[in-house]
Parts: C-alpha cells; structure tokens; sequence
C-alpha cells in the first residue's frame, strides 16, 4: 500500500532540527510561479454518471489528461480506457462500499485543499528558485483505492487523501497495516511526503556504484533536498520516524557509523546486505529493536548535510549531479562525534 509512508514538539527540539541548514534560508519574493489550483480527482470520480460511465470518462480524460489513463491502468489497476471491462470495473469501484465510505471520510477530513495550496506554493517557489528549468507538477487529490499516497506521473503531483485519514482509521486496521506505517497516515504527513517523493522522481538514483555508501547518500541527496523544499518541517516527518527514534539516532550516530566501518559495510554491494539498512519495517534488527528503520538513510542524510555545509561554493544543481560517492563522503570529513 505504502511504501513510506502526530507529534508534539517542543520548542527546543523545532529549534534545534533547524541547526545546519541556513545556507538553505533563501529569498523566494521575486521567485514567480503560476498560481496554485487543486483538482479533486476523487470528487469527479464519485460523482460519474454510473448509467454511462464513457461519456463520464471522456470528460475526465479532457481535464485531467494522460494521467487520468495513468489513474485507470496503473493506480486503481483497472485495464485500460480501450478495455472492454473498463465501464464494469469503474462502475464497481465508485459503488464499492468500502470506497464510498473511504470517499465521504476524505470529504469529511479534507472539505477543501486550501492548507495544501498554502503549504506547496513555498515549497514551488523554492523549488523554482534552486531549478528554474524544471517544470512544476501539477498537484491534484485522489483516492486511489489504497494503492498508492503520492504518485508523480504525467506532470501531476496526485495525493492519494484516503492514505491521510489518520493513524486511527478503522480503514488501516482492517486492511492490516502495521503500526509502524499507519502512525504516519495524518494530514501532518502530507506535504513532506509529496516533496519527498517529487524528488525520488525528478531526481532518480545517478551514483555511479550500487555499494552501501552510494545508496545511503543517494537518500541523503533526496532528504536535502526536501530540506530545501520544506526547511520548517521537523526532520522526525520528512523521514518517518518517532521522537524516541530520533532521539536514538543523535544519540547513536557514532556508533552506527562505526559499525559500518568496523564490518565493513560502506563498500558492500550485497543486496541483502544493504537492505538490513535501507529497507522499512519497525526497526532496523541488524543494530537493535530501538533502532529505527532505514537507519542507514539517516546517517547518508548527516552525510550530505555536512557536505553542503563544509562546501559552501557546492548548489543543489551541483548536488544532484554528482555521481561518485567516495567524493561526497572525503569532501564532507564527515567523523561523527561520540
């Protein structure tokens, strides 16, 4: 269903995630983007004619595109435009009644989109301002069966709403999803999640080797980047974790990178081995039960923080390009303390 995926911050905890990235504060005022407007997809699916679902369609395909085909294929997995079943599957889908219950509990949850629009024009401009030759996707909402949170295809940014209801939703229960996922299914996920996605797809892995080193500062590019895009939101959202998880990684930076180092893991390029550090679930079971997942993606991301901050003269542009790993990680002298 998801593949990444509420809290309470003290004052000091906000203040101090913000630490190391003021080379990031930038002037966005004369950044011009077009205005933001949100479809509602899932408002124009539930409310098809079911007595004729072509003519329906046809109108969809008109507003939304290539994408809505892209909807009808891949995201609800329902055969093509041209298929013979398609009208009967798009017919059970909107009358399903666990998707117009899903439908009227997003509508209930999310009556407008004007939070979204307030959250992704900063991102945008931000994202103009480090890429100008980059188009902006455009951002729509949708229920996609829960199949997918955010999908970036066809030059839409579409946010699956019925994966936001809430880590509580009797939805989520019964589909069994694990806790470890459904505690980050809230509204406050939203948006780092949208930028943190956008990113793995306009910016797809380039390095150079498939080692520990190049997959674990890969992620640590795409989490800068959702630094750049979103420099307000608490690093415990961008990358799913709790605050104890948090805290165990501050804690336990050293000693994580020195496990690395001691096993020899950075140059691995074993599979198996690689994803013990880089894979989901509710701990990272090669450290500790207390260790978070992706454990491995936290420490690239402190990686390449570093490596911005002890390389001034370096864009994101620059960032994004560089393709040799060994190079990020010399010139960041990066030597956690213990």
């Amino acid at each position: 269903m998801r593949n990444r995926i509420p809290y309470i911050y003290l004052v000091l905890f906000l203040t101090l995630t913000g630490c190391g990235n003021d080379r990031l504060a930038i002037d966005t005022s004369d950044t011009s983007i077009p205005n933001l407007s949100i479809d509602r997809l899932e408002q124009d699916v539930f409310k098809m004619d079911t007595a004729d679902i072509p003519a329906s369609s046809k109108r969809l395909q008109n507003k939304y595109g290539k994408f809505y085909s892209t909807f009808v294929s891949v995201i609800l997995n329902n055969g093509g435009l041209r298929d013979s079943s398609y009208s009967f599957r798009m017919k059970n889908f909107i009358l399903d009644y666990d998707m117009r219950r899903a439908y009227e509990d997003c509508q209930k949850a999310y009556p407008d989109t004007d939070f979204l629009i307030k959250e992704l024009t900063p991102a945008y401009k931000r994202f103009n301002y480090h890429f100008p030759q980059k188009a902006l996707p455009k951002p729509i909402t949708m229920i996609s069966g829960f199949n997918y949170s955010i999908v970036l295809a066809d030059s839409t940014l579409a946010i699956g709403l019925e994966t936001y209801l809430g880590s509580n939703s009797e939805f989520y229960k019964g589909l069994g999803v694990p806790r470890y996922k459904s505690m980050f299914m809230n509204k406050e996920n939203i948006m780092p999640d949208a930028v943190r996605q956008w990113m793995l797809i306009e910016f797809p892995n380039n390095m150079k080797s498939s080692d520990l080193l190049s997959e674990i500062t890969y992620m640590g590019k795409i989490m800068y980047l959702t630094d750049a895009l979103l420099p307000g939101t608490p690093d415990s959202l961008k990358i799913q974790y709790s605050k104890l998880q948090m805290e165990y990684c501050d804690q336990n930076e050293f000693n994580v990178w020195s496990y690395f180092a001691a096993q020899k893991l950075l140059y691995t390029t074993d599979q198996a081995e690689i994803m013990k550090f880089t894979s989901d679930g509710p701990f990272t079971s090669a450290l500790s039960k207390e260790a978070p997942p992706r454990i491995g993606h936290w420490i690239g991301w402190q990686l390449v923080k570093q490596y911005m901050n002890n390389n001034p003269e370096i864009s994101l542009q620059d960032l994004v390009n560089e393709t040799d790993a060994q190079k990020i990680l010399t010139k960041a002298k990066y030597k956690p303390s213990k």
